[in-house]
């Protein structure tokens, strides 16, 4: 029987900034304070899912550099018990990083990324069914030299695993990053038949299928109609079971038959917020453990938020995150857009 979480993909070490403001050029910012956590979404999503769910197996392969930052990535995996004895190591490079300038105002980042190791991650050595997962999770294109590349006509090494894994009959799941729009329908459009589900947020959605469409915070008006527009996009590009969008006001979904779901955010209070950093890859996280367990749809987009709410009320990007159940709890109590 599959069981458990296969994570591929980016690995960082975040180093998250608080400052009053973004500098102006040759001018001096101070930072107020900073804190060091692992990131990227081939691997917050996994320790966040050890954190809902402690007696689930999760995986996380990606590939680091010999060097401290790469040392703590192994350290910080071993404490949560997430298997990493497969992950790859480059020879030359650094540990991606980034630095992540987080405003005091209202926790809105800017990142400062050094792809490092990412570059050198090689898809071709994973065997994907050796632990049996039920799913695999693998983000994010486009900041990996070698997975990226690929000649005309030829497919990138993220559709090459992709389609591996569906034939081995493990679900696939993808997030993405925000990069330049080209770049992203050049890798992302040909991943999309092959994956079981996507989780991205609606300026990567914008990005996908040609439509700017974002939403500036929490409380701002949303065109719901709009995002499942989009989510329904997707799905017509080939996404078998289920297309999720999510903003900081909350969440759409849409599946294969046309049905849509919609969940607004949690209500944190502005005063409980520390920062965003990592908040799309819990909302991940949590859709992600539901359709591992084979929830309902608007179960799992209220585990998304409740996830996310949660991650914005820690200051580092992948740490702070209860039980599913305890996270759902307060999410209740708190009360939902």
């Amino acid at each position: 029987m599959r069981r458990g979480v296969l994570c591929v993909g980016t690995a960082t070490v975040d180093y998250t900034k608080k400052i009053d403001h973004l500098p102006e050029l040759e001018s001096l910012v101070a930072i107020d304070e900073i804190s060091k956590s692992t990131g990227g979404p081939g691997l917050n999503i996994a320790f966040n899912l050890r954190q809902l769910d402690p007696s689930l197996p999760v995986e996380t392969i990606t590939c680091i550099g010999q060097d401290a930052d790469g040392q703590f990535i192994i350290e910080q995996t071993d404490a949560f018990e997430i298997a990493n004895s497969r992950m790859q190591r480059s020879e030359i490079k650094l540990t991606g990083y980034a630095d992540a300038l987080t405003l005091n105002s209202n926790g809105k980042r800017t990142f400062l990324f050094h792809a490092g190791s990412n570059e050198d991650l090689n898809f071709d050595l994973i065997d994907l069914d050796l632990h049996s997962p039920r799913i695999l999770h693998v983000g994010a294109p486009g900041i990996h030299k070698l997975a990226d590349s690929h000649s005309p006509g030829k497919s990138s090494q993220w559709v090459e695993v992709l389609q591996r894994a569906r034939d081995a009959g493990i679900a696939t799941n993808m997030e993405m990053v925000h990069l330049d729009a080209d770049v992203t329908r050049d890798l992302v459009l040909p991943c999309l038949p092959f994956l079981s589900s996507i989780i991205i947020n609606e300026s990567e959605a914008g990005a996908l299928l040609g439509s700017a469409i974002k939403i500036d915070g929490a409380d701002a008006r949303v065109d719901w109609q709009a995002l499942e527009k989009l989510a329904l996009g997707l799905i017509s590009r080939g996404i078998s079971r289920l297309a999720v969008i999510h903003t900081p006001a909350g969440a759409v979904a849409a599946d294969s038959e046309g049905r849509c779901w919609r969940q607004g955010s949690v209500k944190v209070p502005g005063d409980a917020i520390k920062g965003t950093t990592g908040a799309g890859d819990a909302f991940a996280a949590g859709v992600v453990y539901g359709l591992h367990e084979n929830w309902d749809v608007a179960e799992c987009l209220k585990l998304g938020v409740a996830t996310a709410a949660q991650n914005i009320q820690s200051h580092l990007s992948s740490i702070g995150v209860a039980r599913f159940d305890e996270t759902l709890e307060a999410a209740n109590n708190y009360g939902f857009r």
